[in-house]
């Protein structure tokens, strides 16, 4: 099991979808942390989300483009995201942020767009 804590390895405030939407977006997030950890995990192992630790909150932009995107470009089904990730919180006001992000990995559909890069910092 692996363990990602978003507000202390990634931003306390993660916002926007695209590259250019500022340092800590969506596409950044999907492509230099979650895709790269995902890769890493072994047969069953398990990545936790710790997704409430000094985290504000979390846009619909970002989360669609991070967990919806991982489906949408083909990087994996939504049974194997589901399988593979689990969000972690004890703030229960961030469980809406958990499910919303499983809505958006249920709603995307497999390899239906082609990944391409945006420019930003």
């Amino acid at each position: 099991m692996k363990t990602f804590n978003i507000g202390r390895e990634f931003s306390g405030d993660p916002a926007g979808r695209y590259r250019s939407d500022g340092g800590f977006n969506g596409e950044r997030f999907r492509e230099d942390v979650l895709r790269p950890l995902i890769s890493q995990l072994k047969d069953n192992e398990k990545l936790i989300l710790v997704i409430d630790d000094d985290v504000e909150s979390y846009g619909s932009s970002f989360l669609t483009e991070v967990f919806g995107g991982m489906v949408k470009y083909g990087y994996i089904t939504k049974l194997s995201l589901l399988d593979k990730v689990e969000f972690s919180f004890t703030d229960p006001d961030y469980e809406f942020y958990k499910n919303k992000a499983i809505q958006y990995i249920n709603e995307a559909k497999f390899n239906s767009v082609q990944y391409i890069a945006t420019k930003g910092p």
